[in-house]
């Protein structure tokens, strides 16, 4: 597949996801497999929000720079993460549903890994646009020097 295919891909998942979140859609109980869609649907979308904003941006690859590089490493990981992210999910709160109970005996399915739970959510969303802003920033800054 071609770097615009998947780009498309990438926004059409993301679409598609913010639009049955955002109207609350009854497709987001039904069961897969066990699971409930909506939990399938944001893993998705965490992939096509990482993938879309590194493809968009060339890649990362244009700035020499060491913080320029740090951030390719840094959305790679993200890729990565969100890739992981339903394990992680899963491992956290040790079931499908993703559900978190104050009667949890252990770490795992306690309300202070629903905290790391949630974190990790909120990582994957906002980074993901905050390296892009900063890295759009850095070239900017590098394009000017190489202008003077």
């Amino acid at each position: 597949m071609s770097k615009r295919t998947i780009l498309a891909l990438s926004f059409l998942i993301l679409g598609i996801v913010i639009i049955l979140f955002s109207m609350g859609s009854s497709i987001l109980t039904y069961e897969l497999l066990g699971v409930p869609a909506g939990n399938i649907l944001l893993w998705l979308g965490f992939i096509a929000l990482q993938v879309a904003t590194y493809i968009s941006n060339g890649g990362f690859k244009k700035s020499p720079s060491r913080l320029g590089k740090l951030i390719r490493w840094l959305m790679i990981a993200l890729i990565v993460i969100s890739i992981l992210w339903f394990g992680i999910s899963y491992v956290l709160s040790g079931n499908t549903g993703f559900n978190f109970s104050s009667s949890a005996v252990s770490f795992f399915g306690s309300p202070e890994a629903s905290i790391l739970y949630w974190n990790i959510i909120y990582v994957l969303v906002v980074a993901p646009i905050a390296l892009s802003l900063v890295y759009v920033i850095l070239r900017f800054i590098e394009n000017r020097k190489l202008g003077n």
